[in-house]
């Protein structure tokens, strides 16, 4: 089946102008529910045209009744701004219309020239749906997901009572940017909350009713100070659709949002097998349960076609909404739990502590009005020693607690089409970050360090900086991924198919500390146990880590300690004076690609010995090791510890 290319042509209705548009291929005898899914992302945007027996186009006389709809696929050259423009396309030129055209062949179905010129053809003919790999889409377009939005429940949270039972007083600091006028209008950068931005939103007006039915949204009686762009994203269901509003004017004019006080996922697993059994649910709409003063919601406008429309609840895309329904979050489970935004986890030692927890902790959702359900199949207020939280599954009826990954997520992940492009070498941009966000998520809850990745680490970098730093970051364009990157990708998609199961719980201490130091010459590492130095070793830096930055240098020499001195399985305790050094080695990865090549080697010799390092700062006057690096020769073993050159207080921190 051979494919070819023609060329369409716009016709302006009130002249003869003509201009080319874009190059269409048809697709016959499709309706809309057979149309291609992925060839329609992948390629382009389907509109539709109107077709006659006969091959007649529409103003060659022919009646009206006989007119019958085809599906096309438009994917040519951008049309110019003005009447009709819409800024998508792929581009004209010939090497990647020719890998549209080889892709395109292998399309099922009756595939043929369409070769017309549409007359009186308006621009409402054509659809919105913007393209993948290869394509550009124009900055500040969003495109509609063509989803139903999901229903959305019409319960309002009790904020006063809510704020009541905050004993920390964390949520109350956020609360009157809710509810007060004036603390949120101090919230501008500048001081003036006047706005004036005005975006419209594309495909959104089929919505209102449903917006309006769940109160989520009321039409502006007046212009709103921040009309914004609105789309939706497809839930997990497939179905349905959650509405987005693109709040980046109003972001960049309000200053950054206090911590969300969500744990470290790290942090939160370890609570979690700390424990036997918990009661999961998780919020119902949960940003749509708080209501926004009617002073306020002037600032969260839909720029709507006919007439713009305000958000009565939280928005979602605010950069201040994560914080307040976190922090309201943690108010329900205080000294109960855990949470993480919009999904709560009650736990318990025994079976009786636990269903004590969740009846407080129904007392407080009542209380303050909070609507919750069960995740998945479960009964609601159910106990259970087995379940998965957050993408996370976990046994706690085993005899020491673990965990892995959601079975469901992982096989998602690693059979995705994003993996598929992206370990091909050409993927999008939008791509490489999915599956990179997959890999950071896996890596955390699967504790495989990341230094073990230092290849995809340092592209992601790369990729990231050029995106941040772009004036209008494109995130279809395609990117080469380097086989590097790919061959690590492809390890750690083999540890994520195999999904193990991580055991909790703290390693009994070696009863040694490893002190590593470096100089600008020079490296000492040396081992304490017992009050005394049992061994060391010292070395100077030679052919090009002699060069090195002084953090790299504190890397190689903490390398050294672990390889060359560190034999007992356990929890090794190490002090460091380079506050780099710790981060990286407590998180298991650097920003460094030489960094994360040095500690992937550390951390894999620590690994087939057992030992689990445990890094501490300490202040450089109290670093045992510091004189080693500075001439001074190693004692003979075993030796006294020598007194550190000043005493370390805790003002050494500040």
């Amino acid at each position: 089946m051979a494919v070819t290319w023609t060329r369409a042509w716009w016709r302006w209705t009130g002249g003869p102008t003509t201009r080319p548009v874009e190059r269409v291929v048809r697709v016959d005898g499709r309706s809309r529910a057979d149309e291609p899914g992925d060839e329609r992302q992948a390629f382009g945007r389907w509109v539709k045209r109107p077709r006659v027996d006969g091959g007649k186009r529409r103003g060659d006389g022919c009646d009206r009744r006989s007119l019958s709809p085809t599906w096309v696929l438009a994917v040519g050259c951008p049309q110019p701004a003005g009447r009709g423009g819409r800024g998508v396309g792929v581009g004209r030129d010939a090497s990647r219309l020719a890998g549209l055209q080889r892709r395109l062949q292998g399309i099922a179905g009756g595939l043929a020239v369409y070769d017309e010129a549409p007359d009186n053809v308006s621009s409402s003919t054509y659809s919105s749906t913007p393209s993948l790999p290869g394509c550009r889409v124009a900055p500040g377009m969003r495109a509609d997901a063509g989803l139903p939005l999901a229903r959305v429940t019409s319960n309002r949270v009790d904020l006063r009572a809510l704020a009541a039972m905050d004993g920390v007083g964390r949520f109350r600091e956020v609360l009157p940017m809710l509810m007060d006028p004036v603390a949120f209008a101090e919230a501008f950068v500048s001081g003036d909350a006047a706005g004036g931005c005005r975006v419209p939103s594309r495909g959104m007006e089929r919505h209102r009713a449903t917006l309006r039915s769940c109160g989520v949204a009321s039409d502006a009686r007046s212009r709103p100070a921040f009309a914004m762009k609105a789309f939706t994203t497809p839930k997990k269901d497939g179905r349905t659709a959650r509405l987005v509003l693109d709040a980046r004017p109003l972001n960049d004019a309000m200053r950054r949002p206090p911590s969300m006080d969500l744990p470290r996922l790290r942090d939160f697993i370890a609570e979690v097998e700390r424990h036997r059994f918990a009661m999961q649910c998780d919020g119902v709409s949960y940003f749509y349960q708080f209501p926004v003063d009617a002073s306020i919601s002037r600032y969260f406008g839909i720029g709507m076609k006919g007439c713009d429309m305000l958000l009565n609840v939280l928005c979602m895309g605010w950069s201040w909404a994560p914080c307040i329904a976190q922090r309201a979050s943690n108010v329900l489970v205080r000294d109960l739990g855990l949470a993480w935004v919009d999904n709560f986890l009650v736990l318990g030692g025994t079976l009786d502590e636990a269903e004590r927890n969740v009846a407080v902790f129904r007392k407080r959702a009542q209380a303050a009005r909070v609507e919750v359900r069960a995740e998945g199949d479960d009964a609601l207020w159910q106990v259970r020693s087995r379940f998965v939280c957050v993408g996370v599954e976990f046994d706690l009826a085993a005899e020491t607690q673990r965990h892995r990954l959601d079975p469901s997520w992982a096989e998602r992940w690693v059979d995705g089409s994003g993996m598929t492009a992206v370990l091909s070498g050409r993927a999008t941009a939008r791509q490489f970050a999915e599956v990179f966000g997959g890999a950071v998520w896996a890596t955390d809850i699967l504790a495989v360090p990341r230094c073990h990745f230092a290849a995809l680490l340092s592209f992601a970098g790369r990729l990231g900086g050029r995106m941040v730093g772009a004036a209008a970051p494109v995130w279809d364009e395609v990117v080469d991924v380097p086989p590097s990157a790919r061959r690590e990708l492809g390890a750690l998609r083999k540890i994520v198919r195999e999904n193990p199961w991580v055991v909790g719980g703290v390693p009994e201490d070696t009863g040694s500390v490893l002190w590593t130091d470096a100089s600008s010459r020079a490296w000492a590492a040396l081992l304490e146990a017992e009050g005394r130095f049992v061994d060391g070793r010292q070395g100077v830096f030679a052919g090009p880590d002699a060069d090195a930055h002084i953090n790299l240098k504190e890397m190689l020499a903490f390398a050294e300690g672990v390889v060359r001195l560190c034999w007992a399985p356990g929890a090794q305790r190490c002090r460091i004076d380079n506050a780099a050094v710790v981060g990286a080695v407590a998180k298991g990865s650097s920003s460094s690609y030489a960094a994360n090549r040095v500690l992937s080697r550390s951390l894999r010799v620590a690994g087939r010995r057992g030992i689990v390092l445990r890094p501490d700062w300490v202040p450089s006057g109290g670093q045992l090791a510091d004189p080693y690096t500075r001439g001074t020769s190693l004692p003979r073993f075993p030796a006294q510890l020598p007194l550190p050159r000043s005493r370390a207080t805790p003002f050494d921190l500040f």
